[in-house]
């Protein structure tokens, strides 16, 4: 159990430090319009007050210990879509889909930002859900709302068809061809939510994308805990199956494990079914694993011998 509730709280930190990087590419953006116009930091001061100032100042600080802060600071930056961080290339896997659908090549730096999202698929499988992805914090937030909720009042736990992510998927990739890759922000809750922040934080503007950040909120309150991340977005059912037979996986005692105990089944986020071996989605935040009974339950090297039986469970 307390192995679970310390991947718990990872997974909270490590999502909300997802949070506080985007603020701060947002603010960046601000930084090199302020480098480039005043480079001073008194200028700064009397042109957009004291905060910014001071973080004009941190900010120059931080990336003088690597070199020029100029040109330093230019090795950062982008949002959800593709980010780099100190030169390192991040991009994410339904971004290559849809940029190679509609432009038919990759730029060299763009494709080399898969290496790190597509290596982690395939050691922990769909990790990015339970560990990076901005958005699942707030849907995170969200289940514990409607937990509480439910206290009062009866809400439906709504259940699709697995294929309908892929469905999703290729219709996103379709209308991208048509109208570009802005479609994503209607499907995608993390570009939702980095766009959002961007907008913000870089331009003082409300995006449309916060629109679709409400909606998401909305199904993961009336329609099932995790509802988004379960059935609409499909970048974590992408992932999974990448990362099918990842290294790492969610392995059962099956010694020790109660047969008429489902109670894994019913606390995960994603619907799998630890109980039965059937962990293809599973993200490993850890719910299972405190909740266990027996303590049957393990994060570990996956058995040679695992393999994931197919279901036809949503």
């Amino acid at each position: 159990m307390r192995a679970g509730r310390t991947l718990l709280v990872v997974s909270i930190l490590t999502r909300t430090g997802v949070v506080l990087l985007l603020c701060f590419l947002a603010l960046l953006t601000n930084y090199h319009n302020l480098k480039r116009s005043y480079n001073s930091p008194r200028l700064v001061e009397l042109s957009e007050g004291k905060a910014m100032r001071v973080f004009y100042e941190k900010t120059d600080a931080l990336f003088s210990r690597f070199g020029d802060p100029a040109v330093e600071a230019q090795k950062s930056g982008g949002m959800t879509w593709s980010i780099r961080l100190g030169g390192i290339p991040f991009t994410d896997p339904i971004a290559a889909l849809s940029v190679l659908v509609k432009s038919r090549h990759w730029e060299l730096g763009f494709a080399l930002g898969l290496l790190i999202p597509l290596s982690l698929a395939l050691l922990f499988g769909r990790v990015f859900c339970a560990y990076i992805c901005p958005a699942s914090l707030l849907f995170f937030a969200i289940s514990r709302l409607r937990l509480l909720l439910a206290k009062f009042f009866w809400f439906p736990e709504w259940s699709l068809h697995r294929g309908f992510c892929w469905g999703i998927l290729a219709g996103g990739l379709a209308t991208a061809l048509w109208i570009g890759h802005g479609v994503w922000t209607l499907v995608l809750p993390y570009f939702a939510l980095g766009q959002t922040l961007f907008h913000g934080i870089a331009y003082g503007a409300i995006s449309f994308s916060l629109g679709s950040l409400v909606v998401f909120g909305l199904l993961d309150l009336v329609m099932g805990k995790q509802f988004t991340c379960r059935y609409i977005c499909p970048t974590g059912r992408l992932l999974g199956a990448i990362g099918r037979k990842s290294v790492f996986a969610l392995e059962r005692d099956a010694d020790e494990c109660i047969e008429a105990c489902t109670s894994c089944i019913d606390v995960c986020p994603m619907k799998v079914q630890p109980k039965f071996d059937e962990t293809r989605d599973c993200s490993m935040c850890g719910e299972c694993l405190t909740i266990c009974p027996t303590k049957c339950l393990s994060i570990g090297l996956r058995k040679a011998s695992a393999a994931q039986p197919e279901t036809s469970a949503p």
